[in-house]
């Protein structure tokens, strides 16, 4: 598979250049435990589980949330992948079905439900949240509609507007509704985006 262009780089810092290996070891283990505790961990309890500093967490990244956000993105980088072999509507469909998938797993989807809970209430997680989890995935679902309207596969002309058609139901039936995320009803998506 290849990966997409909008996969987001390393979270931006100050200071010396950044250990990868330790930014992996920080970000999988931020990834663990808000599976397993929640998103009320703090950047001592990550450290700690990623044998880092507190120094390098708070140098690298401006809080908890950001640094789960950008953990949760980490872990769920196969949904922005797609294999250029297949057409681009295949492509668009793939990521929608890995976001129902994302959003559905336990792993997952209760830290991002969480997150996106206190996005609702606090400006500062509202950012945190755009910045670290929509707007890359906003991004890579950009870049296939893009080229499926210059291609003809795609009806309309505003990406942003079939982003929203095609993810925002996602995330209400997997948020809000006990609705299934079935392949009938990414179906009926799909078909709202095609000429």
């Amino acid at each position: 598979m290849s990966r997409n262009s909008a996969t987001p780089a390393a979270p931006r810092g100050r200071g010396r250049p950044r250990d990868t290996a330790l930014r992996q070891r920080i970000l999988t283990a931020a990834a663990r435990l808000a599976a397993d505790e929640g998103i009320d961990v703090s950047f001592e309890r990550i450290a700690h589980a990623a044998g880092a500093s507190r120094t390098t967490l708070y140098r690298w990244w401006q809080g908890p949330h950001e640094l789960l956000l950008d953990a949760l993105l980490e872990a769920t980088a196969f949904s922005l992948q797609h294999d250029a072999g297949t057409g681009t509507i295949d492509q668009l469909r793939g990521q929608v079905e890995s976001a129902a998938a994302v959003l559905l797993d336990a792993t997952t989807g209760a830290p991002l439900r969480a997150l996106a809970a206190a996005a609702l209430t606090r400006e500062g997680a509202r950012i945190d949240f755009w910045e670290h989890w929509l707007r890359p995935r906003r991004a890579a679902a950009r870049e296939l509609i893009l080229a499926g309207i210059a291609e003809g596969t795609i009806a309309d002309d505003d990406p942003d507007a079939l982003i929203d058609v095609l993810f925002a139901p996602v995330y209400h039936r997997a948020f809000f509704t006990a609705m299934p995320l079935t392949d009938a009803y990414v179906d009926v998506l799909m078909r709202r985006i095609r000429p």
